[in-house]
């Protein structure tokens, strides 16, 4: 077997392959002895939506679930302590001696990837639902909710739609936006962010949001004609092009809730990799409710406010969200090829000694 080091190394160069909003990547690594200290990088995502880094922590939930899988092929049991007292660390991971034994969604790790065009309309085959459902059953307090007619799956797409439109009336957001895309490979691989071609968006199109609709004072007097809105409805047409929509449900805002729904999260969408299942996450809106709710709502205009509040009503009443339920991760998933290209992830790189 090969040193704990020599574990570690090769164990993060595959948890690091995990989602995270806007490819931020918000982690970095210490090892105090053998035991990996994770830390939140709150500097990576600092948008509007990852409201009390709770995106960040979701994100972490990912890596979490990765190391657990690739410990194991490693010949390894990763013990998982989250949120030890030190506040900026997310994790404390010991790895114990074990027969090595590959989990089956090991692989899957290495293909998962984003797939934001639109899928082929048909329902999910029993035995995916079921093995989907069956990768989330046995979390505390996280379940997994699939929304398959095809009448709940348009209002979920109009209303999550609302996020596209707000991203093109609301300077802050659309500043983001444009923040965070790469124009080039290469760009994405020094710095993370969304490479423009995993967005999807035809070649021309990746040319009028490049030299027309990144600037601030074009967008708004386009959108005096309409266009924020129709943006929103071709948003909500390519939302609709799924077999089903699914929502990771909590019963709690704590941050470790987060990081379980995150682990979740990541079985399930390993699961759908394996399956040949593609999957998108559209949970912007349930994260900007949160804001709402706390009455953090920085410079969103009273307008925006409302639009948020009703897109996520009818959302939690499409999903059939009961008393303290609410949504940590709402994803689109169907049935589709490989998309047009894969994000980049940086390598893991380790500080020298525990902060």
């Amino acid at each position: 077997m090969m040193s704990v080091r020599g574990a570690w190394d090769d164990i993060l160069k595959t948890a690091v392959l995990a989602p995270s909003g806007d490819n931020a990547q918000p982690w970095s690594f210490a090892l105090d002895g053998d035991t990996l200290n994770v830390y939140n990088l709150s500097d990576r995502d600092p948008t509007l939506y990852n409201f009390k880094q709770r995106g960040s922590y979701l994100a972490h939930g990912a890596l979490a679930e990765n190391i657990s899988i690739s410990a194991a092929h490693a010949g390894y049991v990763a013990v998982i302590e989250p949120f030890p007292k030190n506040s900026t660390c997310t994790m404390r991971i010991s790895l114990k001696p074990a027969s090595a034994r590959k989990d089956p969604l090991y692989d899957a790790i290495h293909v998962r990837t984003t797939n934001r065009k639109p899928y082929d309309i048909r329902s999910l085959a029993p035995e995916d639902r079921t093995a989907l459902l069956d990768a989330a059953a046995g979390a505390t307090e996280i379940s997994l909710k699939l929304a398959e007619e095809r009448d709940t799956i348009r209002i979920i797409a109009e209303n999550v739609s609302a996020n596209e439109r707000l991203l093109f009336e609301h300077r802050p957001l659309h500043d983001f936006l444009f923040g965070v895309i790469r124009w080039t490979e290469n760009a994405e691989r020094v710095k993370p962010g969304l490479y423009i071609k995993t967005m999807e968006f035809p070649t021309p199109l990746q040319y009028i949001i490049k030299y027309a609709l990144r600037h601030w004072p074009v967008v708004q007097t386009l959108n005096k004609i309409g266009l924020s809105r129709a943006i929103a409805r071709d948003s909500a047409k390519n939302h609709m092009a799924s077999s089903a929509i699914g929502a990771i449900v909590a019963s709690d805002y704590s941050d470790i809730a987060f990081m379980s729904a995150g682990r979740t999260f990541q079985r399930v969408w390993l699961t759908a990799a394996s399956r040949g299942l593609s999957i998108q996450p559209i949970t912007a809106i349930s994260y900007l409710m949160q804001r709402v709710n706390e009455r953090e709502t920085a410079s969103l205009s009273e307008e925006h406010i409302a639009l948020i509040r009703d897109a996520a009503g009818n959302i939690g009443r499409a999903m059939e969200l009961k008393g303290r339920e609410h949504i940590a991760m709402l994803f689109r998933i169907g049935y589709d090829g490989e998309p047009t290209a894969r994000s980049s992830k940086l390598p893991p790189t380790f500080q020298n000694k525990d902060a």
